[in-house]
């Protein structure tokens, strides 16, 4: 990929819509109606740890023309769980004329007013701007309001993790007058411009030093912080024993997968950056994490590309590409298509309600399938390069026309051994890199979405880990040098460490035992041979009645036994 596509491509994935952060910061115009700002995972509230365990949410929202004297409370901020959001977010397209009392409907049996539902039991609801420089309308208790703000939600479940829903809606009711307690889209008429400034926090904002990577995060992104930084050690570790191998073993194959560790490391860093950097301010690096999904497309595009060129031998027991056209338009193709599937989700997929991922979408359906088709395509091209090899080293044993003898094809299949074990043990790893994602994309449809984005992540860092982890094993110096074409000799000593070096030669002792001991029986074969043409050439002679052996004949055939 070149700079200037890279760089439009990111400009565009830049001006992309993408979840809000969780320190929400901005302004609306009411004329709008609607604005979602936030859906947020809210653990599990323990009930001796109440403060530290439970959500919370709190901020600022005010008026932006500070010159505007006129206070009014004709907007409403919505805190609800999925329960009571369904059906405020569906009826949100009805009519104007009817839209704001159905929206409520479901949330009025509930939500508490202190003068149109005093009787209700949640606190779902925040008649907003507020008053600059005090509390909102409906904070009665200002020891519940974090200080310095201006009003604070308290959600807690003892029960379950819980997705809650940040909304606000230009609907308002009024507390006295003849519309008392009727909503109607009043701000819709003469709009109201607010800014607003809230945060979404697991635990007390007080105690934030508890657990400082899980209090910024949804519920679902608890524990990804340890997750990118567990990969991003275990990478660097691979990647630094890769180092010393590739300083030994010039390759074009091990360029390509020295490229491939650099970038997957490189992607996870730039995650990790935003990560760290989210869990103090609520709002991360978002550019960063773009690229870093970005990187690790590609680098997943040319892992892929690895290992079919590895597939089809080339570089390994073959010098010639054939077929380089459709190798790379199909890796070209796969590159797009995980393009396509990131750009989708982020555009069209509503996870708003329907808590659906990108593999579970026709695009994402698509990918996985052109991944198990490129999966057959590299069984079948592995296939044919160990047939390829073995064939190849029978010719070059019958090159000089004759019968190649037992010694020969014992030797031929010893140096097959060696120079081809890794291709069974490549061939299985690898299909389980192949065949993992569309399992996992399977299984991660009856995993809660509170739980599915950190577990299709530790398993895709699992398996991408140990399919580079198989490689180093294979590429290493000592092992890829009986496979491989090498631009620099391997040093002896690289050889004798690892006990490579002994085994070859006791193979190649072996060998030439084998030799002695074929030749050994052509020998007697041969000399049984010409004792029978004797023995026809002569004849055996009867010695009268006693039938006695000719001992010219026996003597004869004494002395030719001696001489061999």
């Amino acid at each position: 990929m070149s700079i200037i596509p890279a760089a439009v491509l990111l400009a565009v994935l830049s001006a992309l819509p993408t979840a809000a952060a969780l320190h929400l910061r901005g302004t609306w115009d009411s004329k709008n109606f609607f604005i979602f700002l936030a859906k947020f995972g809210f653990q599990k509230t323990n009930p001796t740890k109440l403060e530290d365990t439970q959500g919370y949410i709190y901020g600022n929202i005010t008026v932006v023309d500070k010159s505007n004297a006129t206070h009014r409370e004709d907007l409403t901020l919505v805190v609800v769980d999925s329960e009571y959001f369904i059906d405020f977010y569906g009826n949100r397209t009805l009519p104007l004329g009817e839209v704001c009392p159905l929206v409520f409907k479901k949330i009025d049996t509930i939500a508490f007013d202190y003068v149109c539902n005093p009787k209700g039991v949640e606190d779902f609801l925040r008649a907003i701007p507020c008053p600059r420089g005090r509390l909102c309308s409906d904070e009665d208790n200002p020891d519940n309001v974090v200080p310095g703000y201006q009003f604070t939600y308290k959600a807690r479940d003892v029960q379950q993790p819980r997705f809650w829903y940040v909304s606000i809606v230009s609907c308002s009711r009024p507390r006295g007058g003849p519309e008392k307690c009727q909503w109607a889209p009043r701000a819709m008429k003469d709009s109201i411009k607010v800014q607003y400034d809230i945060w979404l926090v697991n635990g007390n904002p007080s105690s934030k030093a508890l657990n400082p990577f899980e209090h910024q995060f949804s519920f679902e992104f608890h524990d990804v912080f340890e997750i990118h930084f567990a990969a991003f050690l275990v990478l660097l570790l691979l990647l630094l024993l890769w180092l010393y191998a590739f300083h030994k073993q010039r390759h074009v194959i091990t360029k390509l997968f020295t490229v491939v560790l650099v970038g997957e490391l490189s992607s996870t860093v730039l995650s990790l950056i935003h990560v760290t950097v989210f869990a103090f301010d609520g709002e991360g690096v978002v550019w960063l994490s773009k690229v870093g999904v970005l990187v690790d497309v590609v680098v997943q595009c040319l892992f892929m590309l690895l290992l079919l060129l590895m597939g089809k031998g080339w570089a390994i027991t073959n010098s010639e590409l054939k077929w380089k056209s459709v190798l790379f338009g199909i890796c070209g193709a796969y590159t797009l298509l995980n393009l396509f599937l990131y750009i989708w989700n982020l555009v069209e997929i509503d996870n708003i309600i329907s808590n659906t991922d990108e593999w579970q979408t026709w695009p994402g359906y698509a990918t996985l399938a052109f991944r198990l088709i490129v999966m057959l395509w590299f069984l079948v091209e592995l296939r044919r390069t160990y047939h390829h090899s073995h064939l190849h080293a029978e010719r070059a044993v019958k090159q000089n026309g004759a019968t190649p003898s037992r010694a020969q094809l014992h030797r031929c299949e010893s140096n097959q051994d060696i120079n081809l074990n890794f291709i069974p043990h490549f061939g299985a790893f690898i299909l389980l890199w192949f065949v993992y994602l569309p399992v996992l994309a399977l299984i991660s449809t009856q995993v809660s979405a509170l739980w599915r984005y950190k577990t299709i992540l530790s398993i895709s860092y699992a398996a991408d880990i140990l399919a580079y982890a198989v490689l180093v094993h294979l590429f290493w110096p000592s092992r890829s040098i009986l496979f491989m074409v090498n631009e620099r000799p391997l040093p002896t000593y690289d050889l004798e460490i690892t006990g490579l070096l002994d085994d070859m030669q006791e193979t190649t002792l072996f060998s030439r035992e084998g030799d002695k001991e074929t030749d050994k029986e052509d020998l007697e074969k041969t000399a049984h041979n010409d004792g029978e043409e004797k023995k026809k050439k002569h004849g055996a002679s009867s010695n009268g009645a006693n039938g006695h052996l000719n001992m010219a004949y026996k003597d004869e055939l004494s002395s030719d036994e001696d001489g061999h």
